[in-house]
């Protein structure tokens, strides 16, 4: 893959995941504090927020719990996950943490 495709495809990337935390967050938020919000506001919500930042904000993906070298990863139902930090794709639901760990460097360094 081309620089500039790898570097297009992180950039989507990115959004998509401040898409998804921005909608957490309002979900979490509307539940918390019994708001009683559609999920079609919070999906217009979450757009006019992601794109208030994206627009006024140079964001990229760097969660702080992340230390250098390692791979952000979770547990989801039994099966756990890791995220590539190149292109910050997902792995495929893995029986232990060390195997998607695995995946997620490879699948970095292969870039």
């Amino acid at each position: 893959m081309t620089d500039d495709r790898l570097i297009a495809e992180r950039a989507k990337r990115v959004v998509a995941l401040v898409e998804d935390n921005v909608r957490t967050e309002l979900q979490v938020t509307n539940g918390g504090f019994d708001l009683g919000l559609s999920d079609e506001t919070i999906e217009r919500l979450m757009q006019g927020v992601t794109s208030g930042l994206l627009y006024a904000f140079a964001v990229d993906w760097s969660p702080d719990w992340v230390r250098a070298g390692d791979v952000h990863h979770w547990e989801e139902a039994g099966r756990y996950f890791a995220r590539c930090g190149v292109c910050l794709a997902d792995s495929p639901p893995s029986p232990d943490q060390e195997t998607a760990d695995a995946w997620a460097h490879k699948h970095g360094n292969s870039r």
